[in-house]
């Protein structure tokens, strides 16, 4: 009885219409004008946390005396802006045009996400890859100079494992930055997928 029962339910469920996905335009639009700003909030933080950079560690260039110090602050201050430029050219948020109807409204947000998607899965070559040669020679040159200080030789283990720590600090925010882009990426192409199922449906 019961196993008849299942089977029924079995049939049941195999035999039932699928609900087409559907979305209409306001909706689809409504959709693309958020991700503009929210695309806009994360450029603007972006270029917010890259001056701070830039102002810092022009700071450091007068600050500290030691050449190789002074040669990293410059690798990373050049770096930032060309970090910057690539945010500014391959990810700035493009407006929702005012008149679109619903296949070119549903081009255009698909595209847009393409884009953004692209933009994380390369995050690697074009923000973090960058960054790493000035804050290497940075860090290596603010070691080299603490060990040419007065007693030096005394705090010389301390010096050496504070510096381990903060190369393994720096890794793990490089490594997090790019794992998290990824992560983003891969809901960004859930998101395309979910598209291109309305795509089939229209």
């Amino acid at each position: 009885m019961e196993s008849e029962a299942g089977d029924n339910a079995k049939n049941l469920w195999k035999n039932q219409q699928v609900e087409p996905i559907q979305i209409s335009l306001a909706e689809l639009r409504k959709r693309a004008q958020k991700l503009e700003k929210r695309i806009h909030r994360r450029n603007l933080r972006e270029y917010v946390a890259g001056a701070i950079v830039i102002a810092c560690f022009g700071y450091y260039i007068f600050r500290f005396p030691d050449p190789m110090i002074r040669f990293g602050c410059v690798l990373v201050i050049a770096s930032s802006l060309f970090v910057l430029y690539q945010l500014r050219k391959r990810g700035a948020a493009r407006a929702v045009p005012a008149e679109m109807a619903f296949r070119d409204c549903l081009d255009f947000h698909r595209k847009e996400l393409e884009r953004q998607r692209d933009l994380l899965r390369s995050v690697w070559t074009w923000y973090i890859l960058p960054l790493v040669p000035g804050v290497l020679v940075f860090m290596l040159g603010d070691f080299q100079w603490q060990m040419t200080l007065p007693n030096a030789a005394v705090h010389a283990g301390h010096v050496k494992i504070l510096f381990g720590l903060r190369v393994a600090i720096v890794v793990v925010i490089f490594i997090g930055v790019g794992k998290l882009n990824q992560w983003a990426a891969r809901r960004l192409q859930r998101r395309i997928d979910a598209l291109n199922s309305v795509e089939k449906e229209f």
